[in-house]
């Protein structure tokens, strides 16, 4: 989780785009395994995130990296860490909502406008140029997005609360982009360890009252239960969202934002594989071009 050295700008912006292809698979598999909780959303958002915080310190202490005292940081950095955790809290409150009010492929296409919130933050706010040949490839990466979602939920019933699941997925989305566009600054005077630990144990502490308070129950009803929350916790949140961290420090935010898109291909192919919902030619045709639109942008933000 923590490094201690910094590799050539070469290697270290093909080992930070491995990792955002690998925060795309693993986050990918954060909706299916959100909908087969047996706990009410913001329960499972909160052990999402507390069991998260406990990997990621083993994974610290483990891997022998050292962590950043929270005092040593700059005043600026601190108020970063501590708004980019609640705006994570919110993200995985409004998006495990979305989830349980509409269905896995909609609410992870809403939140697939990440890139856009987030490109649009980037240029207004921090002045990051963006070139032509990125907004092509976006827009093939979303064309790619909406095609699949025709296809997805032209076989399905929708819920009856569907429209209210949109909206809490792009709630989701627009505090996903701010805790971007936070741990970006921050990121580049502290580890991606000392990030994920302090951001995750805020966004759990959080998150914690309002799942005590509007969770039927916080004790999951089975060992496969609690598994799936680990899974979650580990997979996930340790895993994705630790990888997505340290490309930061290699990508462009505007760039690495374009992992929500991958992930909602990989939460198609993985609905299919453990759902068993119908994936069709022109269903993996969509997923490519969202791998065109990754590829396309990457090769715009390459230096």
């Amino acid at each position: 989780m923590a490094l201690t050295s910094s590799p050539s700008t070469s290697q270290g912006s093909t080992l930070a785009f491995t990792a955002l292809l690998g925060a795309g698979i693993a986050v990918g598999f954060s909706p299916i395994l959100a909908r087969v909780s047996d706990l009410a959303p913001l329960a499972s958002g909160f052990y999402r995130l507390a069991f998260a915080v406990v990997a990621i310190w083993l994974a610290i202490r483990l891997s022998g990296g050292e962590l950043q005292p929270f005092g040593a940081m700059t005043r600026g950095d601190r108020i970063r860490m501590v708004l980019a955790g609640i705006a994570f809290a919110a993200d995985i409150a409004f998006w495990h909502l979305a989830i349980a009010h509409t269905t896995v492929l909609e609410a992870t296409l809403l939140a697939s406008t990440v890139p856009i919130i987030v490109t649009v933050a980037s240029v207004f706010f921090f002045g990051e140029k963006i070139k032509p040949l990125f907004v092509i490839g976006l827009a093939v990466a979303l064309a790619g997005v909406v095609t699949l979602a025709l296809q997805r939920t032209g076989a399905l019933a929708m819920p009856p609360d569907r429209l209210l699941g949109g909206v809490y997925a792009v709630m989701a989305a627009s505090f996903y982009a701010a805790y971007l566009l936070l741990i970006t600054k921050v990121r580049r005077n502290s580890s991606t360890g000392t990030i994920m630990l302090t951001t995750t144990l805020v966004s759990a502490l959080a998150i914690l009252p309002f799942a005590w308070a509007l969770s039927p129950t916080m004790e999951s009803g089975s060992l496969n239960g609690w598994l799936i929350l680990i899974a979650l916790a580990v997979v996930s949140h340790a895993g994705g969202q630790g990888m997505m961290t340290f490309a930061l420090a290699h990508l462009p935010t505007s760039f690495s934002s374009m992992m929500g898109l991958m992930q909602t291909a990989v939460a198609a192919v993985v609905a299919w594989l453990i759902l068993s919902e119908p994936l069709t030619l022109m269903m993996l045709a969509s997923g490519a071009a969202i791998l065109a639109g990754i590829w396309i942008c990457r090769r715009a933000t390459t230096v």
